[in-house]
Order: C-alpha cells, then sequence, then structure tokens
C-alpha cells in the first residue's frame, strides 16, 4: 500500500470517524438525560447538561436576570473556550440540532439545487437574530427560547414526541398479542415504561405547533444541508463570532487542484467557491471537506499558514455576506420594542396584580423566582414539564400574555403538584425555578384554593362529599357542619396551591374547587414565607385540636 493510500486511511480513521463517533455519543448522551428527566432523578450526569452547554441561554439569562449565574455559566464558558480553540466545534460534534440535521440530510438531498447550495445571501440573518435576542434579554424578556437549538430540541422532545411514544408503549405493552406470545418483549417495555415515563397518560397544550416549527427546521434541508446551522442560528452565529481565528482549523495546501469537491461537500458553505478559503466563522468541523478530498489538500492543523494552491493566485473571493452593521441596529431595535411590548402584559387575561394583568390561573411551579425575575430567566426548555410526575406543569397560552408565553404553569385538572417532589428546580438550568427541599413545599405558596358552592356537591345539593378534605395533605381543606349539613371550606394560610383538591373533585367537567393565583407571596424572602406558614399553620393546629 502507497504512503499517500496509507496516510489517506489514517486521516480518514484519525479525524472522520471520531468526529461521527463523537456526535452520535453526544446524541445518544442527550437522549439517555432526556429519558432521565423524570422524578426522582437517577442520573449521576446533570439531566439538563445539554441546556447548560448554551452560551446563548446562559448569556441571555444573564442579561434579563441581571444576575450571575453560576449553574450555566461555568459550562457555558467551557464551551467559549473550546470555540477559540476549535471554533464552532460544538456544532458540528456535540450539538443535539446538528445532529438530528445531519441524520435527515439525505433524505433531503433529491430537492437540492446546486447554485441554492452555494447561496449566501441569507447567512447573516442569524447575526441580526442574534441582535435581537441579547437586545430582547437586555431588557429583560426573553426570545432565546424561540432560536436557542438546545432548548428547541428538548421543548419539542417533550411535547411533541413524548405522549405519542408512551401511548404507542403502552398500547403494546397492554395488547393481548404480546402477553400471550412475546412475554419478555411485555417485561422490557413494562421496565422501560416505568424508567422514562409517568404513570398516568402524557398530555401538553402547544404540542402541535412546536412540532411544526421543528418540522420547518428540519425541512428546510431541502433548500440546503444545515439551513437552519448556516442561516438561522443565533447559537452558531455567537460562537462564529468567538472563533474566528481558531488556533486549531480546517486549512488547504498547495496540493490543491481546484476540483471543487471541498466546496460542494460543506454542509455550511464555509469553503469560498474562487479562492478555495475556508471561513472559521462558517465552519462546523464536520470534515467533509478532508472527507472527499483526492488529492489529500485539506486537513485540520494547529496555526496553519496562509498557502495560496497552484492557480489561485490573484482571484478574488467570491460575493461577500458580511452583516450590515444597520440591519443590526434594526434587528437590535425590534428586540427592544418587543421587549417593551410584551412588558405591558399585552394579550394576558383579566385581573390585575401589581399594576399587570394577568390570569387568576397563573400558577407557577413551587420554588419560582418573583414573576419578573422569573420571566427574565426562563427559557421555555420544558425541562421542569418534562420532570413533573403527574404532567400538570404545562405550557402558558395566555395566562401571562406575551411576555410569559410557552412559560409553565400548573393546571390542577390535568395533574396535581406532587407534595415531596422537588424535581423541577433540581432540572432548570437557569434558576428560574430555585432550589429547595422537599420540606419548603409546605410554605412555598402557588396560589390558593377556592369553593365555588353553587357546584359543591356537599353546598349546593346537601349531599355528603369530603373528597377534598381526604387528599389534602397540607391540612388545608376541611369538613364542619353548617345549617345542619357537613360541607368544606379552606384555610387559605396555609393553603398552598398544590391543585390536589382540584384533581381529584368528582365535579366534572370543571371542579367545584379551584385553585387560584391570589396571594403571590414570591416576593417575599424563603424565611418570611416560613414565618407567615407557621403562624397560620398553629391557628389550624388549634382548629385540628392538636395544639393546647
Amino acid at each position: 500500500m502507497g504512503k499517500g493510500v496509507k496516510r489517506g486511511v489514517s486521516q480518514l480513521l484519525s479525524q472522520i470517524n471520531v468526529r461521527r463517533a463523537v456526535q452520535t455519543a453526544s446524541f445518544f448522551l442527550f437522549l439517555y438525560l432526556f429519558l432521565s428527566t423524570v422524578h426522582p432523578l437517577r442520573s449521576p450526569i446533570p439531566v439538563d447538561l445539554f441546556l447548560r452547554m448554551s452560551p446563548l441561554v446562559a448569556i441571555s439569562a444573564m442579561l434579563g436576570a441581571k444576575d450571575y449565574i453560576a449553574r450555566t455559566a461555568i459550562w457555558a464558558l467551557i464551551v467559549l473556550i473550546i470555540s477559540f480553540f476549535l471554533g464552532r466545534a460544538f456544532c458540528g460534534w456535540v450539538c443535539p440540532m446538528g445532529a438530528i440535521l445531519d441524520i435527515l440530510d439525505k433524505p433531503f438531498g433529491r430537492w437540492r439545487g446546486r447554485k441554492f447550495l452555494l447561496d449566501r445571501r441569507f447567512r447573516a440573518l442569524k447575526f441580526y437574530i442574534l441582535a435581537m435576542v441579547l437586545a430582547s434579554s437586555l431588557f429583560g424578556t426573553q426570545l432565546a427560547y424561540l432560536f436557542d437549538p438546545i432548548s428547541m430540541v428538548t421543548r419539542v422532545f417533550t411535547w411533541s414526541f413524548l405522549a405519542p411514544v408512551q401511548f404507542v408503549l403502552k398500547w403494546i405493552y397492554n395488547s393481548s398479542f404480546v402477553e400471550d406470545h412475546m412475554g419478555f418483549v411485555q417485561v422490557i417495555l413494562g421496565k422501560a415504561v416505568m424508567w422514562a415515563f409517568p404513570e398516568g397518560q402524557l398530555f401538553y397544550r402547544m404540542n402541535v405547533l412546536a412540532f411544526l416549527i421543528f418540522l420547518t427546521i428540519v425541512g428546510a434541508n431541502a433548500l440546503a444541508p444545515r439551513f437552519w446551522c448556516r442561516n438561522l442560528c443565533p447559537l452558531g452565529a455567537l460562537l462564529g463570532l468567538i472563533s474566528r481565528f481558531p488556533l486549531i482549523r480546517i486549512a488547504v495546501n498547495d496540493r490543491c487542484r481546484d476540483c471543487k469537491r471541498c466546496v460542494l461537500s460543506c454542509k455550511t458553505a464555509a469553503i469560498d467557491y474562487n479562492t478555495i478559503r475556508p471561513s472559521s466563522t462558517e465552519c462546523v468541523v464536520c470534515l467533509a471537506c478532508v472527507d472527499v478530498c483526492p488529492y489529500d489538500a485539506i486537513s485540520l492543523k494547529a496555526f496553519p499558514k496562509r498557502i495560496v494552491p497552484e492557480g489561485h493566485e490573484g482571484r478574488e473571493p467570491g460575493p461577500a455576506y458580511s452583516p450590515s452593521r444597520r440591519r443590526i441596529l434594526e434587528f437590535t431595535g425590534i428586540g427592544i420594542a418587543w421587549a417593551l411590548l410584551t412588558r405591558t402584559g399585552a394579550g394576558a387575561k383579566r385581573s390585575v396584580r401589581g399594576g399587570k394583568v394577568v390570569s387568576e390561573f397563573l400558577i407557577r411551579p413551587p420554588g419560582s423566582r418573583a414573576e419578573e425575575e422569573f420571566l427574565a430567566r426562563c427559557i421555555r426548555c420544558g425541562e421542569c414539564m418534562r420532570v413533573c410526575p403527574t404532567g400538570g406543569l404545562q405550557p402558558a397560552l395566555s395566562e401571562a400574555g406575551m411576555e410569559g408565553f410557552w412559560t409553565p404553569v400548573l393546571i390542577p385538572r390535568i395533574g396535581e403538584c406532587v407534595p415531596g417532589c422537588n424535581a423541577c428546580g433540581d432540572v432548570c438550568p437557569t434558576q428560574a425555578i430555585e432550589r429547595f427541599a422537599p420540606d419548603e413545599k409546605y410554605w412555598l405558596y402557588m396560589g390558593t384554593a377556592s369553593i365555588d358552592r353553587s357546584r359543591c356537591i356537599a353546598w349546593a345539593y346537601g349531599k355528603r362529599c369530603v373528597v377534598c378534605e381526604e387528599v389534602c395533605t397540607y391540612k388545608a381543606a376541611y369538613t364542619k357542619v353548617e345549617g345542619g349539613r357537613l360541607v368544606p371550606f379552606v384555610d387559605e394560610g396555609v393553603c398552598v396551591g398544590c391543585g390536589l383538591c382540584e384533581r381529584y373533585c368528582p365535579v366534572q367537567p370543571v371542579a367545584a374547587i379551584r385553585v387560584f393565583s391570589w396571594d403571590d407571596k414570591r416576593g417575599w424572602t424563603r424565611e418570611q414565607r416560613k414565618e407567615w406558614y407557621e403562624e397560620r399553620a398553629k391557628e389550624r393546629d388549634r382548629r385540628l385540636g392538636l395544639r393546647g
């Protein structure tokens, strides 16, 4: 075997296959962590690891909160340092969105035109989107959730894929054919369902919309490979700015014979057609150019010298796509305008609280920060909804207006907040939901239950019903005789709004006891809320005869 062939084989094994192996391993790690996001958490690796690694998530959340968030900043800094040395290797080697687009690339290749493949007219869009996202975050309104690829993949997997997969697995598990003829399959499926899914069937609002957005991004592969990465992804733009002059990058040597194979194989059109000069801002280090070059003219090198291949002297580069300062200012203005508009509470429902229009059903998870800071931090990744054991945490529609769209709200009729569960605080990458101990749930108020006496079986019809009292873990619901009838009451001082009573109320379709977001205490400190609870708990215990 000749030296050239040996060198080519060695290069192929050491670079191309390594990248593919790392990308595959990263994607399976992402899937493992996603499926491990169940209560109780069992993974030794943080289940929100990939979200922590996104510099876009870290910067936008810290800009919005005007605070340092160590949980995500440390991992994001590591990615930025790697980008300084290796360019946008995160996009080509680690990012789950990039892996999905690579996996689904071939089915779309047949419709792709070569002319559009080399088109750069949309290339600067991602920089404009980045400016818009950061400007909006600076004014306390998140837009990163719409564009951060890791948040997007986590969200769509949770809302759009999790429930159908759970339904199909349970249907197969319960089928008589599997039970009669494939017992081992039933055992495996049973363990898989118990490991990765809660007991009840999941359901998420907005699942169709999330899926359509994801489908559009994937479908854009028909126009160009990694259309999202090369034209629209603000995370890619951020990493590209950091990696304009990486220490290790793709280099072309004087063996180049201008065959253009590298140009046509480049997934992000990072190699200029005329000069065969790679752009580190656009290159995701996929090494496809190394794979196709028949002359061994392209390689990944440290501190490469600028070499002009033979026959390329004096050639002018192709059409530039440098971002326009005017456009950046325009998109920055759009981000600021969006932030100012949404901060007014536009699009929200009904009652007024603290000068803002909000819904009385805006029930946040326990441990959530004060509303303004919560909205500035929350990236709508869906991790808290994924880990909720009852599926009660759902994406907000109009409960918090446009500013709070897709943020988590508790819908007790779908699922209650389980006593003793603190997983939502453990998985929130930006700490919009702070970590808390399970016993703190006694004073982490989410809302207050209220009885509609016109619908209550005991109040309206005089029939005996003590369901709300039986299920209330916090002893906030109780019954007493009034007017010769045993009727329920709610002790608002100790009710935390967990939704157990609403979830199990037998009145259909709307429960006779409902949780409302009254008496929001998220602006209080933990100590203040604990003192409030302890004072009210004394009164409750005296009522129950537990204290003298």
